[in-house]
């Protein structure tokens, strides 16, 4: 009952920067007793052995229904450069989440994630319905190399970052609006289209040509995630989760394994999920715009 709560808060204090004799005085102030040197060594030699167990755990056991791929850039030392780290999670047939893999990718660029999906793959990943990324160049060629059958969502709130930076202060809220309200509303991938492609031209319109490039870009894949169940379809629009190597990696574990927010798949999900599989279909069913 007390490791968990100990080892929660060592680890977290590391990932902050603080030093020994900052972690020692944290765990007194906690409750949780004293913090010995050797007790601390051990439980970070105990963390590197489970997750280099961890990295060479085979991975034939999960399907996956959806997988996030996603990159963050970690200033480990004041002074040094920021480490760049590749993170996989996913959503199994299940509905359970599960953490995949943590790899440093210094470079973000299509090797470094070639590489990284040829280890999951090695492990023995099948490939998921549906993968939500960013529009990184190197990392869009890996997917469609890796898994070329799988759907592919680009990520909306990295789209809606790049779109807002692009028009003037004045416009944003007006665009972020007609953006998020086009997604919201659509009940299929070309009513989305549709109602994107309205926000385009407008923006064409009104001389925000390059923020109007911008939403044009990879259009098609905006919209995927409306092929999906309706309850689930804004938790695949984006890679938005929380996302040096080791410490992201516990970090990420304890996030994972002692949460328990997964996701319910009811008999209509798996029947729309059935067909998204196997017809390729985007349709959506009339049952569904009813429970939306």
């Amino acid at each position: 009952m007390r490791t968990e709560p100990l080892k929660a808060l060592v680890i977290g204090a590391f990932v902050r920067g603080l030093s020994m004799r900052d972690v020692e005085s944290l765990c007194e102030e906690s409750g949780l007793g004293k913090l010995s040197k050797a007790t601390a060594s051990r439980m970070c030699e105990e963390l590197k052995e489970r997750f280099e167990r961890f990295r060479r755990r085979d991975l034939y056991g999960i399907g996956l229904t959806a997988l996030f791929l996603d990159a963050t850039f970690i200033a480990v030392r004041p002074d040094g450069p920021k480490e760049g780290v590749q993170v996989a999670w996913g959503f199994t047939e299940d509905g359970e989440r599960v953490l995949l893999s943590v790899s440093l990718g210094m470079r973000e660029s299509f090797e470094d994630w070639q590489a990284f999906g040829r280890d999951l793959i090695s492990r023995g990943l099948g490939a998921p319905m549906l993968i939500v990324a960013d529009g990184a160049p190197g990392l869009i060629k890996a997917i469609e190399q890796c898994w070329p059958a799988s759907d592919r969502q680009r990520c909306c709130v990295h789209r809606a970052r790049n779109l807002y930076a692009k028009v003037p202060g004045r416009e944003r809220e007006r665009v972020k609006h007609a953006y998020w309200q086009a997604l919201d509303d659509a009940i299929s991938e070309q009513d989305a289209k549709r109602r994107l492609q309205a926000l385009v031209d407008d923006l064409d319109k009104g001389g925000f040509t390059a923020a109007a490039r911008c939403l044009a870009d990879d259009l098609d894949a905006l919209v995927v995630h409306l092929r999906y169940p309706v309850r689930h379809r804004r938790r695949w629009r984006s890679t938005n989760e929380t996302s040096c190597l080791t410490l992201v990696w516990a970090v990420l574990d304890l996030l994972i394994t002692h949460e328990t927010n997964g996701i319910h798949f009811n008999a209509l999900d798996r029947q729309r999920l059935k067909q998204a599989r196997y017809q390729g279909t985007e349709q959506t069913l009339p049952e569904e715009v009813t429970a939306a």
